[in-house]
């Protein structure tokens, strides 16, 4: 990921987002949302060695796969979740922002009922 780059695609967009909003609004939403999933691909393809990497140190360390998983989803749901909530305050609808925020939190959440699971039982297992 060359940060250069994803920082001038940034101050590019703005600028045009800009300029747009000034003549006529329409496409200032569409520059805004194609370069941020511009940004968020060159992000998630640079991620890959990462993920890589968190899955070979659970192997090692013996964590089962599942709490990666879990993990994982949970961040995409996020990352997702705020490019979403941003792009609907950037066009002024915070309304729908909220909205789409409380429903990535329930997500992450409904994701993490497996672990919430495991753990109880490992209490279970303690007090008994």
């Amino acid at each position: 990921m060359n940060i250069a780059s994803i920082v001038g695609i940034g101050i590019v967009a703005a600028a045009l987002s800009s300029v747009l909003k000034r003549f006529g609004g329409g496409s200032s939403l569409f520059v805004s949302i194609s370069a941020s999933l511009l940004i968020l691909y060159a992000v998630l393809t640079s991620l890959s060695p990462l993920i890589g990497l968190v899955g070979e140190l659970a192997d090692s360390a013996q964590t089962e796969s599942e709490y990666i998983t879990i993990l994982m989803k949970a961040l995409a749901v996020c990352i997702i979740t705020q490019l979403a909530a941003e792009s609907c305050r950037d066009s002024g609808e915070g309304a729908i922002a909220s909205k789409i925020e409380l429903a990535g939190k329930t997500a992450v959440l409904l994701i993490a009922v497996p672990l919430f699971r495991s753990i109880l039982g490992i209490v279970k297992e303690l007090i008994l």
